[in-house]
Order: C-alpha cells, then sequence, then structure tokens
C-alpha cells in the first residue's frame, strides 16, 4: 500500500481564480479528487474550506482534469456543472500541457515521438499495458539535461489517457524515477510535474497560459 500520509493543502498552493474556476499547484502526494475511501483531505475538499465556499457550490467543486496523487503541478477545478462540461468537451483540442520528469535510465534518444496505443483495462497489479487494441495515444518527449544515468525530460502529451507519460516511458526502458508502479527506481516522489498548462478560447473566454516550477521537494 501507499503511504497514506497527509499533505494539507496551503494557501499558496492556489496560482489563479476566476470563480467559478480555480487553478492550484498541486503538491506531490496530494489526492486530486475524492475517491471511494477518501472525501476529505483532497484537494477540492481543502480549497473549498480555505475559500469558505458556501456548501452548494462546496458540493461541485471538481478538478478539470485529473494529476495521479504523485504528480505535482498545475491543475484546474470548476465549481460550476455548465463550465466543467464546456471545459471538457473542449480540452483536447483547445488546452495544452507540458510536463517535467526525471526517468532512470536516461534514454539513448534526444528526442521521440511515442505514438504505442495503450489497454483501456489496468493488469492486475494496477498499471495500463500497452496493446496493440488498446486506444491511440500520442506524447512527445525531449531531452533537457543529463546528470549521470538519469535525464530531465520534457513531455507534451496530445492525448489524455490514464497514466499515459507513466506507461509511455516505462514501455521505452525508461521510467520514471519514484514511479514503483510501472518499474521506477525508488524515490522519495514521484518525479513528474505538470508545469506548463495553456487554455484556448473557446474553451474559456480569451486566452491564458500558465507555469510553475517545482516544488523543494524536486531533487535528482
Amino acid at each position: 500500500l501507499e503511504n497514506e500520509q497527509h499533505i494539507p493543502f496551503s494557501p499558496e498552493q492556489l496560482v489563479w481564480m476566476e470563480p467559478p474556476l480555480y487553478l492550484v499547484h498541486k503538491r506531490s502526494g496530494q489526492y486530486a479528487q475524492e475517491a471511494l475511501h477518501r472525501s476529505r483531505g483532497t484537494l477540492p475538499d481543502e480549497l473549498a474550506q480555505h475559500l469558505q465556499l458556501a456548501a452548494d457550490v462546496r458540493r461541485l467543486l471538481r478538478p478539470v482534469h485529473r494529476l495521479d496523487r504523485g504528480t505535482s503541478g498545475l491543475m484546474l477545478l470548476s465549481s460550476s456543472a455548465a463550465q466543467l462540461q464546456h471545459l471538457q468537451r473542449h480540452w483536447h483540442s483547445h488546452v495544452s500541457k507540458e510536463y517535467l520528469a526525471v526517468v532512470e535510465p536516461a534514454p539513448a534518444w534526444e528526442t521521440q515521438h511515442i505514438t504505442l496505443p495503450i489497454s483501456r483495462l489496468r493488469d492486475r497489479h494496477g498499471r495500463y499495458p500497452i496493446h496493440d487494441d488498446g486506444r491511440p495515444c500520442e506524447t512527445d518527449a525531449t531531452v533537457l539535461e543529463r546528470r549521470k544515468d538519469r535525464a530531465l525530460l520534457r513531455l507534451i502529451p496530445h492525448t489524455g489517457r490514464t497514466h499515459q507519460l507513466r506507461v509511455h516511458l516505462s514501455a521505452l526502458g525508461c521510467p520514471i524515477l519514484g514511479d514503483h508502479r510501472y518499474g521506477g527506481r525508488p524515490h522519495h516522489r514521484l518525479m513528474l510535474h505538470a508545469h506548463m498548462l495553456a487554455v484556448q478560447a473557446p474553451a474559456m473566454d480569451r486566452e491564458h497560459g500558465w507555469q510553475v516550477d517545482p516544488e523543494e521537494d524536486w531533487k535528482w
């Protein structure tokens, strides 16, 4: 089992807001959303408490997109069901994202366009395997820096499959550091960070772009 230590929300994590939209800098280890075993201690719950949102608004506060528990970085939330549906409808056509990841071992290549299809179903270990009949997936990866047998990558996902970046890098033999589920070497955190988010009209009323550097626990 993963360590269930609670990492509380802090006010400086709120990057931007124009209600009903809120952008937070999620920390590695924080829960992005409610799950069957957890409703308190999630980012929607703690953000609503911090902003003292009314009960009816609090119930509607949801992430527009998902970040795995171990992933840090930019995450957009909405407290309007209509706004949430509108954003999700335009998400893959009018939103761009960039991630940073540290992998070990470092890849032999400098850039890679990855198109490996990913199964819709998890295996018994909770992993999504590469499968010929899986959903089409597309990721661009670029090496930014090398340190011994590790490398810092910039990742641009062009599709939004669950665990896509983790699966793709593991399949290429360079899993993300700290990603025990997909064969990564042990580390104090998953070294995956949602670094940049840009949203264009009509997904939002005007163009927005944000960028956040990783927290101080980003050590490799």
